[in-house]
């Protein structure tokens, strides 16, 4: 903006916080085919057979270090099985590199991706319906081993 005087100031300076590019590059990766989400909390309540990792271990999930306008993204991953790994994972990288560039005006100088969980398609595909695997109960383990008998 020019004062009186005909003098230019700076148009100032923009800031995305860590977390802002994070979250941008979590959401990124969903886009991708064979890229799904993993809730690793509610799968240890439950019991899931896919869940029984640690407390807060929900995929994806992205991390960012920053050393001046440089940034390196580290982002974990679940995958539907099968699916081409390393071919999703390169794709994955690309495209997480490509959004955060595209929204936030820097490209980062690296993204690592890291594949946490392997889920059947088919149990992708209940979840994406709305069902949840419970866990057996002592009674549904007695009736299953009747019905077997």
């Amino acid at each position: 903006m020019a004062d009186v005087s005909g003098h230019v100031e700076p148009a100032g300076t923009l800031t995305v916080s860590d977390r802002v590019v994070e979250q941008i590059a979590a959401r990124a990766v969903l886009d991708i085919p064979g890229v799904t989400k993993h809730q690793g909390t509610v799968g240890s309540l439950l019991g899931s057979t896919a869940g029984r990792s640690a407390m807060g271990s929900d995929l994806p999930r992205a991390t960012v270090r920053s050393s001046g306008s440089a940034r390196l993204i580290s982002l974990d991953i679940a995958l539907e099985w099968p699916s081409a790994i390393a071919h999703v994972s390169r794709r994955s990288r690309d495209h997480v590199a490509d959004e955060v560039e595209r929204l936030t005006g820097t490209r980062p100088v690296r993204v690592d991706v890291t594949v946490r969980q392997l889920l059947p398609r088919g149990e992708v595909r209940r979840r994406k319906s709305g069902f949840i695997d419970l866990p057996t109960t002592a009674e549904d383990s007695k009736t299953e081993s009747e019905v077997t008998s």
